[in-house]
């Protein structure tokens, strides 16, 4: 049997619009951002890039369904899906752990 590694923490939550505004913001003040991908559908990221701004506000405005948002924060890998459902903005985070 091999050891296995344990699946990450997730951390979920709901964001209103200014919460919304503030996670944008400290996001682009404190962390390296390595890739914003729009999501079209369940379990879909469209394979291209936009600005996380923009992204934000197709979210909210239900132009998108979602948003996969890669960074880097105090030397670790971060992965936030931000997701509209019913007019709410859900973001569940994981840190990656890429080591063996």
């Amino acid at each position: 049997m091999t050891d296995a590694k344990p699946l990450p923490e997730l951390h979920q939550n709901v964001l209103d619009s200014k919460t919304l505004a503030f996670f944008v913001a400290d996001l682009k003040a404190c962390a390296e951002i390595l890739v914003v991908m729009p999501k079209a559908g369940p379990g879909y990221v469209a394979p291209k890039e936009i600005d996380l701004e923009e992204g934000a506000r197709l979210l909210e405005a239900a132009d998108l369904r979602g948003l996969q948002i890669r960074y880097r924060y105090q030397n670790a890998e971060w992965w936030d899906t931000l997701i509209n459902r019913d007019g709410n903005i859900h973001i569940t985070r994981i840190q990656q752990d890429f080591s063996s």
